[in-house]
């Protein structure tokens, strides 16, 4: 793809990045816009101007959705001033993921990136992320939630929403969401060997989430950076938008890319359950211990039980490299799953003298409301791909 003329897209076709690219093309930056004509000429020469002076071969890419104030129209008129400079005009879809996607599946380079075109991505930081993006890391991300990274003026409600969506997300993606400190971040490189092949379905906002789950992503590199205000028009964040990354985190836990680790974990889970019922049982029954006494060994079984499976076969191909890390493996699930153990013990006693369930009763309840919650906080901590 080459600049000058507007190029016309109709959305809403598969889009796949082939391995096809011009090895004389360090970086290929999208921009997707959307009523962002009184912004985007500034953005265009500070992006090219940065790029030039730092010796960075690279082409921009505008992704607009058609904008109703001719912000294609506006960015294909710096056509001879930025050479560098492409323009597509993409109809029948909206969409800020699917629009750096499609800019993806027309970009000529080994290095594939996205920034805003609202100005609130500090453009310097682009050479702080393509210096992180060295020959062992896959994806380079800018983070607001690592030291010296930020927002500016945001509200108390848009800070709330933004660490609930984090969290959900930890929830249901641990070893997706959990790979970065700013899974929601728009600003990152990524190598397209890493996700060459692979179509993409973003939805709403976030495309991050689908480069991190999708592709062949070994090391993930971050570097701070602070989230600017918009100095012109408004934020298009809308609540909407929150619905829409909930239905994405839902399509990405249910991959077929990630069924067998799927169905190993969850294997793991529902064992662990059974043995920690039957340790119980022999404790409480067999041994005749004390209701609280059973339940703290049991669980502590049950850990014991859920370290070895998810060391050996769960997450075997994640091998900790030296003594140390797998000590640390151990601590930090002992740590997860005991704090949980003992939230279980507290309900277990609360059902049982206050809502007057027998002793058997109130442990299988408890089991089962604490111990998918511990797993998952469990394999957050522990078994999370190493960045390093």
């Amino acid at each position: 793809m080459t600049g000058g003329a507007v190029v016309d897209v109709v959305g809403g076709q598969t889009l796949q990045i082939t391995s096809d690219h011009d090895g004389d093309v360090d970086l290929s930056l999208v921009i997707p816009t959307f009523n962002e004509a009184d912004s985007i000429a500034d953005l265009i020469r500070i992006l090219h101007g940065i790029l030039t002076g730092a010796g960075v071969s690279h082409e921009l890419i505008v992704v607009d959705d058609d904008s109703p104030d001719r912000t294609w129209e506006v960015a294909s008129s710096l056509a001879d001033e930025v050479p560098t400079l492409s323009v597509l005009r993409r109809t029948g879809e909206t969409g800020l993921a699917t629009a750096v996607a499609c800019g993806w599946a027309h970009a000529r380079s080994r290095v594939l990136g996205v920034i805003d075109g609202d100005g609130q991505h500090p453009p310097e930081v682009l050479l702080d992320l393509l210096d992180a993006l060295d020959e062992r890391t896959d994806v380079s991300v800018a983070s607001r939630h690592l030291p010296g990274g930020g927002v500016t003026n945001w509200s108390a409600a848009r800070r709330l929403l933004s660490r609930g969506a984090q969290a959900l997300g930890l929830l249901l993606l641990p070893g997706t969401v959990g790979r970065v400190t700013d899974p929601m971040s728009g600003y990152f490189l990524v190598r397209r060997e890493a996700v060459v092949g692979q179509e993409l379905h973003p939805v709403g906002y976030k495309i991050l989430l689908e480069v991190l789950a999708r592709g062949d992503i070994r090391r993930v590199a971050e570097t701070p950076y602070v989230f600017l205000e918009r100095e012109r028009g408004e934020s298009k964040v809308r609540p909407l938008h929150y619905l829409d990354y909930l239905r994405h985190l839902m399509r990405l836990r249910l991959l077929p890319l990630r069924s067998q680790a799927l169905a190993r974990y969850l294997a793991v889970t529902l064992t662990a359950l059974i043995v920690d019922a039957a340790a119980f049982v022999w404790l409480f029954d067999g041994l005749d211990l004390n209701l609280t006494r059973s339940a703290a060994l049991a669980g502590e079984v049950g850990i014991l039980y859920t370290v070895l499976l998810l060391d050996l076969w769960t997450f075997a191909g994640r091998v900790a490299r030296t003594a140390l890390d797998r000590i640390r493996r151990l601590l930090g699930v002992q740590l997860a799953l005991g704090i949980l153990l003992f939230g279980r013990l507290m309900l277990i006693n609360a059902l049982v003298n206050w809502f007057h369930l027998g002793p058997l009763a109130a442990f299988l309840v408890a089991l089962a409301a604490m111990t998918p919650v511990g797993h998952l906080l469990g394999s957050r901590l522990t078994w999370r791909p190493n960045r390093g």
